[in-house]
């Protein structure tokens, strides 16, 4: 456990260090009380939220405010303020210390990321990797906050084809296949390729860093003003370990008609992140749960199914010779 603590200590947060021999973990859940209820109660509201998806997205309007406020507590408080940024140093850690034959006591050592890793485990069961990659990763907020921002300022995101989005989502399986292969073969060289993740630079140290860190964390931030959460969907590993984790996804959560994909095509244009299938069907493994195809879904005005119910034929009458 101490070496797989001090990889923890030394490569992922400041605020996430290893407890020190023969500490108390209770101590450090008690110190941070406060923050344990908000966060618990930011949780709380995101699962009724989930829970009550079509109400969320029942105007594009409503879903928008939803989640720009989300993503802003998700930021300021979960990532700047509290320091629990998730990480696939700390699926490394978990894993040095598993091989070494150590059990996982000193996650217990951080409150907030405990919470949250179980809460993302139990997501992944319902929801896949959506829920944390839509919602609670400090980082992705940072990028869609920052995309946001491009778009207000005329800056157009390129839609990549079809057949280059799919290889280049592979990229980050490979990313993840090399750092845990480092940790039996190179474990010298872990550290360095767990820096692939920007998230100590931008969210723990605020960009406070040796400048190729900080030039690094500003490239992936500004990729998303030019390709839509570009980091998260195709370099991310630890969105690719959170990918593979939500194949035990029990819930297909996404509505469907069946004229999605034959003929209607509007809620797979309308996906940033390219996870809907031209027949229609949903790739949880690369969907976000942002809850835009949750919206044109019910949008009676945007879903064909649904304008051309509600079309009605036109009736004729005739009296005394007028068609009226």
């Amino acid at each position: 456990m101490a070496v797989a603590a001090a990889k923890l200590d030394g490569t992922v947060f400041a605020s996430f260090s290893a407890a020190p021999a023969g500490s108390d973990w209770a101590t450090h859940w008690q110190s941070r009380q406060v923050e344990i209820v908000i966060l618990l109660s930011g949780l709380a509201l995101l699962v009724v939220g989930l829970l009550k998806q079509k109400w969320v997205s029942h105007t594009i309007k409503r879903l928008r405010l939803i989640r720009s406020l989300y993503l802003l507590f998700t930021l300021g408080f979960i990532g700047w303020h509290a320091q629990a940024q998730l990480t696939i140093v700390n699926v490394a850690a978990a894993i040095e210390s598993a091989k070494a034959g150590d059990n996982l006591s000193f996650f217990l050592s951080d409150p907030m990321t405990s919470i949250l890793w179980v809460f993302v485990g139990i997501t992944l069961l319902v929801w896949g990797r959506g829920t944390f990659c839509g919602w609670l990763c400090p980082f992705g907020a940072l990028q869609e906050i920052m995309s946001g921002i491009a778009s207000a300022l005329g800056f157009r995101h390129i839609r990549i084809k079809k057949r280059v989005d799919t290889q280049l989502k592979w990229v980050k399986y490979a990313l993840l296949a090399a750092i845990i292969s480092s940790i039996f073969w190179f474990p010298q060289h872990s550290d360095l390729l767990s820096e692939i993740e920007p998230f100590k630079t931008a969210i723990s140290l605020f960009f406070i860093r040796e400048w190729p860190y900080v030039v690094w964390a500003v490239c992936c931030v500004g990729l998303s003003a030019v390709v839509y959460r570009g980091y998260c969907r195709y370099i991310c590993p630890l969105g690719a370990a959170l990918a593979i984790g939500g194949y035990v996804r029990l819930w297909r959560w996404v509505p469907r008609r069946n004229e999605c994909g034959t003929p209607c095509q509007t809620c797979r244009h309308g996906c940033n992140y390219d996870s809907i299938e031209p027949n229609g069907t949903i790739a949880y493994d690369e969907c976000f749960q942002c809850l835009d195809c949750v919206a044109t879904h019910e949008d009676d005005k945007k879903c064909y199914p649904l304008v051309m119910s509600n079309k009605r034929p036109v009736t004729y009458l005739h009296v005394e010779g007028q068609t009226q």
